[in-house]
């Protein structure tokens, strides 16, 4: 039995909108399953111990980043694999899973393979996947836009930064090491499976000549800046600078769709 954590405030509201055709194709797809509501995304670690039973197979969350993000927070403490179906556009790890809309989502718990995921923290709470940090300007204007976020995620869709960037004074310091410091434009941080080094971090910053991009590796990396910037998972912001992210040793089994599946119209 599937356990689906349904978010019903996110994408504007949409699970109400498709309830029935969404509890349709699960029927469809004879996938079991038990549909339990979140009131409070605060509330996410309790449901799960009062839902979670020998037989249940996976968390799903249903939703948006919010969703998916208390939902890994909740789940780190359990052996139980996570799955997502995203009823909003900018559900970006459901995207990086390739998994667009809730159709996919449904039809990805009934045929699907495994794939462990390294999780992140940012203090108390747990990601995964990448984040940004930037001051908030150049956040709306050049982040939070609709982009092909697969390539974002491997690094191949990355322009420079446009000019005029906002730019803020920051220190870096990675694994208590290394220290560099600079005019912070953006920082993305992506955690990778492979290599001594968990965490792929690209420093864009602002000078005299234009915008330069460093790469850098640690497993821990401290921030510190001269105004506070939010660090963002998708859309959602879970935390603010000054910071320390690191890349820990647990992962989660996710979900993903299986290679084979081929695109279907619901």
């Amino acid at each position: 039995m599937y356990l689906l954590l349904v978010n019903p405030k996110a994408g504007n509201k949409l699970y109400r909108r498709i309830e029935r055709r969404f509890i349709g194709l699960l029927n469809r797809y004879k996938i079991k399953h038990k549909i339990v509501v979140i009131g409070d995304l605060s509330n996410t670690p309790d449901l799960l111990k009062d839902n979670v039973k020998d037989n249940t197979r996976a968390a799903v969350a249903v939703g948006g980043n919010g969703t998916v993000t208390a939902v890994i927070d909740a789940l780190a403490n359990y052996n139980l694999p996570l799955a997502i179906i995203p009823t909003t556009k900018t559900n970006h790890l459901a995207r990086l899973l390739g998994i667009p809309n809730w159709q996919a989502g449904v039809r990805t718990l009934a045929r699907h393979h495994t794939h462990e995921k390294r999780l992140g923290k940012i203090g108390q709470r747990y990601f995964m996947g990448e984040l940004t940090i930037a001051p908030k300007r150049n956040l709306i204007k050049n982040i939070l836009i609709p982009n092909n976020r697969l390539k974002r995620f491997f690094g191949t869709n990355r322009p420079l930064l446009p000019k005029n960037q906002h730019s803020v004074a920051c220190q870096l310091k990675l694994d208590n090491e290394l220290e560099v410091s600079g005019q912070l434009a953006r920082l993305d941080i992506h955690l990778v499976e492979e290599g001594k080094k968990k965490m792929l971090i690209r420093f864009y910053t602002v000078a005299e000549t234009g915008t330069e991009m460093s790469v850098l590796w640690a497993n821990k990396l401290e921030v510190e800046s001269s105004l506070n910037m939010p660090i963002v998972s998708g859309n959602e912001t879970l935390a603010n600078t000054p910071a320390t992210i690191q890349a820990i040793t647990k992962t989660i089994e996710v979900i993903q769709p299986s290679p084979k599946t081929k695109p279907k119209r619901d």
